[in-house]
């Protein structure tokens, strides 16, 4: 079992697993704790475009184990340098969201028909991490993209069933 507790136990993990994806060598921008879990924000030098992130969940061992298999991150869409995936998690969803945009400051989300939330973006490069509660035959989620001044840069709506 390798485990996620530091950057080259990840990085170790991350060679194992993406082996026949042809990404070649990785590299690991980010790692960050968020609650029980870790997510790590990771690319391949073959495919420099393309981002990938992996959940890890602490045990009661208080290790971190990879919770399912690293996954690509939709993007640079709908804003350039803006990368996003939903990471699903027995009814928790983690709203992972990598930026390299200079421009972006703020993501407004809504679930289903839920309220609309903000979440501030830090400056890049940075991981953001959103949770929120997934229905049991799926969900809607809208999202908007927001500059500094508080416009609007783009907007995208996901279906998850």
């Amino acid at each position: 079992m390798i485990y996620g507790r530091s950057p080259g136990e990840i990085a170790r993990y991350l060679r194992w697993e993406m082996a026949d994806r042809g990404t070649g060598p990785i590299r690991l921008p980010a790692v960050g704790d968020d609650g029980p879990d870790r997510f790590a924000m990771f690319l391949g030098e073959r495919k420099p475009d393309e981002r990938y992130i992996v959940r890890f969940r602490q045990n009661v061992d208080g290790d971190y184990e990879a919770y399912g298999h690293p996954v690509w991150m939709y993007g640079p869409y709908p804003v350039r340098g803006v990368y996003t995936q939903a990471l699903d998690g027995g009814g928790e969803v983690c709203l992972a969201v990598w930026n390299e945009s200079e421009t972006l400051a703020e993501v407004r989300l809504r679930v289903d028909d839920g309220p609309e939330e903000s979440v501030s973006i830090p400056a890049p490069p940075s991981l953001t991490i959103w949770r929120f509660t997934g229905g049991d035959m799926g969900w809607h989620l809208k999202d908007w993209y927001f500059d500094a001044r508080g416009e609007e840069l783009s907007w995208r709506l996901k279906t998850i069933m």
